[in-house]
């Protein structure tokens, strides 16, 4: 007897050793990452010195500097859909901040949504000094199969004439600050290899569990996801809420018309740019968004059909890219959950520390990266939120890896490929 419980505490130990490796790991891969995610933001080409200023306060997110230069020749396409409280606020702010510098306007609405109609004409009665920068265009229900997006983008698209196509999402603020930057990237714009330009998503306080934590899911993940592919020969697929081209490089690649039955858009559109030899230039300046969740319900929602879509990008890339990508996040996804795990199996003083290093880098590295790309007006660290997201993250990811029905706006569909999905009930 005394044998066998001298094995069994021998082996306890022996577990005991190996669950300290779980726990270390996590503050050593999450120093890892965002030494990368600094590398690539220093290494990133400098911008006018008008553009390198970041808005500081939430009056700064919407205005952007007084002194931007005109946007003459610029399309501002934005699909609208009704459903979120905050469309009116968001559309307004385009109009100020884009539409009174010169930019053109086009406003996509359905024909059988009243709402939004409602909303634009409302906002074009108020701003009737700016009504002749925005152009207004109602269309019919898109067929089964077909990216309501991107229909909505194809016909909009025929309507330009402008040197640059922005393609800004119903819910953003972009200031012009931003806006300025990509277009300077755009100016390394080569015949032979088309450029789009495309911003940092960074999302505004709103208010609600649910809200609040989408919004700490993005600004944590932001830089750590989108800046490091720049050190490792470019990113795979780009920021579907704010990205820009020149018209004529993006007509050259086929506008959006070969890519209507690709239901994440961003993909489709990196992988066709990318294809034709061109590059996605990352910037750190921020796009703002502001969603409002009814319940966590809507959060969950939300974050399920983001989690797809990564599915969707991981499926499309080769195995050297698909490793990279599991390296980067995957494995960094599960450690907070892991580590917590194996402290609960055997816990430690040496575990204590880990954790609580691997905590105070998480929630303060990632402010400081925040705060390097968007300011101050969404650098705020909200420990019990940001852990909290973290935790839930592993969750997300395998409820879309066995779930694969998403609710979009008033659509749900079966998804069974990136071309591949269908309209349900």
């Amino acid at each position: 007897m005394n044998a066998m419980t001298t094995h069994m505490l021998e082996t306890f130990r022996a577990f005991a050793w190996w669950s300290l490796a779980p726990i270390a790991l996590w503050p050593a891969w999450e120093l890892w990452r965002q030494m990368r995610a600094w590398r690539a933001l220093r290494t990133m080409p400098p911008t006018p010195a008008r553009v390198a200023r970041r808005a500081s306060t939430e009056a700064d997110v919407e205005t952007g500097d007084a002194d931007a230069r005109p946007f003459v020749g610029i399309d501002v396409l934005q699909p609208i859909r009704s459903g979120d409280v905050g469309l009116g606020e968001a559309l307004a702010a385009s109009l100020r901040a884009l539409g009174a510098r010169g930019a053109r306007l086009h406003w996509a609405i359905d024909e059988d949504d009243v709402v939004a109609g409602n909303v634009v004409r409302s906002l074009l009665r108020k701003h009737a000094a700016l009504a002749s920068q925005v152009a207004v265009s109602a269309h019919p229900e898109c067929p089964s199969g077909v990216n309501p997006k991107l229909f909505k983008l194809d016909r909009a698209l025929a309507h330009c004439a402008g040197d640059v196509v922005l393609v800004l999402d119903d819910d953003a603020h972009l200031p012009p600050a931003t806006l300025d930057a990509l277009l300077a990237a755009l100016d390394g714009d080569r015949e032979t290899a088309p450029v789009v330009a495309t911003a940092l998503p960074a999302y505004l306080p709103a208010q609600g569990l649910g809200a609040r934590l989408l919004a700490r899911f993005v600004n944590d993940n932001a830089a750590l996801t989108y800046l490091p592919p720049r050190l490792s020969g470019g990113a795979p697929t780009l920021n579907g809420m704010c990205w820009a081209m020149r018209r004529e490089r993006l007509l050259r690649i086929g506008g959006f018309a070969p890519w209507l039955r690709h239901l994440t858009d961003d993909l489709a559109m990196a992988q066709a740019l990318l294809r034709a030899g061109g590059r996605i230039e990352q910037r750190s300046e921020p796009v703002w968004m502001r969603t409002a969740l009814p319940d966590f319900g809507a959060y969950r929602r939300q974050m399920h059909r983001w989690m797809l879509f990564a599915h969707l990008l991981l499926r499309s890339q080769p195995w050297a890219a698909r490793a990279r990508i599991l390296l980067g996040h995957g494995v960094p996804m599960l450690l907070p959950m892991i580590a917590l795990a194996a402290f609960a199996f055997a816990p430690s003083w040496f575990g204590v520390a880990a954790l609580a290093l691997g905590a105070t880098l998480h929630v303060l590295g990632r402010k400081r990266l925040q705060r390097a790309c968007a300011g101050a007006a969404t650098a705020k660290a909200e420990p019990l939120l940001s852990l909290l997201s973290a935790l839930l993250l592993p969750l997300h990811a395998l409820h879309a890896a066995v779930d694969r029905r998403i609710r979009w706006r008033t659509h749900r569909y079966r998804v069974y490929a990136n071309d591949r999905f269908v309209d349900c009930e």
